[in-house]
């Protein structure tokens, strides 16, 4: 039996998510050098309109929760949302990974 995300007996493990932020376009570029020089955080795609996707890799899943707190409170943020979560073992999360089919 898998033991819950966030139980504090579970170790050496790496947290992957992906957030889709959007911004004013005005501020687009503000937000996105602040994202920049966040510890673990990727820019994955940007979009003048005002969007960008990130992606976060932590060892803490608070880490990545405090950074979408974070990111809704910054001037010229409309809104962060989580739209991907991933908990992997850090001893092998650069090798491929199984996938399931889905159901």
């Amino acid at each position: 039996m898998s033991e819950p995300i966030g139980d504090p007996r579970r170790e050496n493990v790496l947290h992957i998510a992906s957030l889709l932020v959007q911004a004013r376009p005005q501020r687009l570029a503000e937000v996105a050098a602040w994202l920049g020089r966040r510890p673990g955080v990727e820019l994955g795609a940007e979009d003048p309109a005002g969007k960008l996707v990130v992606v976060v890799e932590s060892e803490a899943e608070a880490a990545i929760l405090g950074l979408i707190d974070a990111l809704q409170q910054r001037p010229g943020v409309l809104g962060a949302a989580l739209i991907y979560h991933q908990v992997l073992d850090a001893a092998s999360a650069d090798q491929p990974q199984e996938t399931l089919p889905c159901q």
